[in-house]
């Protein structure tokens, strides 16, 4: 009997503290800021290179497999915010 009651506790003291942990998760979840509530950030861009594409090459036919070709008509930029972008090559340069 005693030994019954040990396990009914167990699994309802596990049942608790699982559903205690539960509601802190979603309760934090909630609390935490939007994107849209605060000030916009400053999004900066770096410009790390050019596009590299495979282009068949008919100089040497060494294999048939495309081979890696600079395009330098298009740049490949990385925001700070993570996301790669790309524009097509400033005239200035």
């Amino acid at each position: 009997m005693g030994d019954m009651k040990a396990k009914f506790a167990k699994i309802v003291g596990s049942i608790i503290v699982l559903l205690g942990l539960g509601s802190i998760c979603i309760v934090s979840v909630r609390a935490q800021k939007t994107g849209r509530d605060s000030s916009p950030s400053i999004v900066t861009t770096n410009w790390v290179g050019y596009l590299v594409a495979g282009r068949t090459d008919m100089s040497d036919r060494i294999t048939s497999n495309p081979s890696p070709t600079v395009i330098r008509q298009v740049e490949i930029g990385l925001r700070s915010d993570g996301v790669v972008i790309w524009r097509e090559m400033t005239k200035a340069k």
